[in-house]
């Protein structure tokens, strides 16, 4: 490893949480780990990755640290306490906030560890461990431009990082991101479903629609190495869509501004989340809905 490039901690490593750390690993950098799941761990040991007893461990052993956690009260709890994250960090030291939370979170954050001399990133990702393993995720980060400067040639070793605005802005890109998202994955359903009940060959109307005006990132890329392969396995959970849309909702109802399709997104996502389906890919909605057109998709067992 080089002695110039800092030190890196990933605070949860579900399945993107793991592709960054291996990636990162991969690229020559020292990485140290901490899950709750210790089997996540020592699943990366194959990858040169170090496991953390605890979040104040990560902090010590590490320059930077990547949070990957579900939401806000999940980063709070891992920060308080006398093995929480805060306790272990040292001056000098950056937090990367890549999960997908409101966006008054980073600066809250910011402020609370500024006095310890931490620098506070928000940086949240698109694109799922298959993108973060060849390290194409895109980054959407809010930060001051010191600190941006100083980050960008780690964020660039798993991504593509643009640089939005100020600490709390990646946020706002991302959870404009994933409203466009949820509902382009409606629409995505849909028409699939359309065209199954009508009998054509969904590989063909997806390759057709791909050069048209129904054209998008999730049915071109997304798709074809999920559900219509077969294969529902998450890689971004439905319960994980839920949450996000209904952070949207929660974020456009303090901005005043009026949502009809993203209620919808997330009204949608919440019932195939409460229907059984939370830890499973959030393509499955398109098998439900072939299902619900009376022409299911082969290989998928709902």
């Amino acid at each position: 490893m080089s002695a110039t490039l800092p030190r890196v901690g990933v605070l949860g490593v579900g399945s993107l949480g793991a592709a960054i750390a291996a990636r990162l690993a991969a690229q020559g950098y020292e990485v140290h780990a901490h899950d709750l799941s210790l089997a996540r761990i020592d699943a990366l040991a194959a990858h040169g990755v170090r496991g953390a007893s605890s979040p104040r461990t990560l902090a010590a052993a590490t320059d930077v640290v990547i949070v990957l956690l579900p939401d806000t009260p999940e980063i709070l709890a891992c920060l308080d306490g006398a093995d929480g994250l805060e306790a272990g960090l040292r001056r000098g030291a950056t937090v990367v906030i890549a999960s997908t939370v409101m966006p008054d979170t980073p600066p809250l954050l910011a402020t609370r560890l500024a006095p310890r001399g931490v620098a506070v990133l928000d940086a949240p990702v698109s694109g799922g461990p298959v993108v973060a393993r060849q390290g194409e995720l895109t980054i959407m980060v809010g930060a001051g431009a010191a600190d941006y400067a100083a980050t960008e040639p780690l964020l660039s070793a798993y991504g593509r990082p643009v640089h939005v605005g100020p600490v709390g802005h990646g946020e706002i890109a991302k959870l404009a991101n994933n409203l466009m998202g949820a509902v382009i994955v409606l629409g995505i359903a849909e028409g699939l479903a359309l065209a199954a009940k009508a009998g054509a060959d969904l590989d063909r109307v997806r390759e057709a629609v791909s050069g048209g005006s129904g054209a998008s990132w999730i049915l071109s890329d997304w798709m074809p190495r999920t559900v219509l392969s077969g294969h529902i396995d998450a890689h971004f959970a439905v319960g994980l869509m839920a949450k996000d849309t209904r952070l949207i909702g929660e974020y456009a109802a303090q901005l005043g501004v009026p949502l009809e399709a993203g209620r919808l997104a997330q009204a949608t996502f919440e019932e195939v989340r409460d229907a059984g389906y939370g830890d499973k890919d959030f393509s499955v909605l398109v098998a439900l809905r072939a299902a619900a057109a009376g022409a299911p998709l082969a290989g998928i067992a709902l």
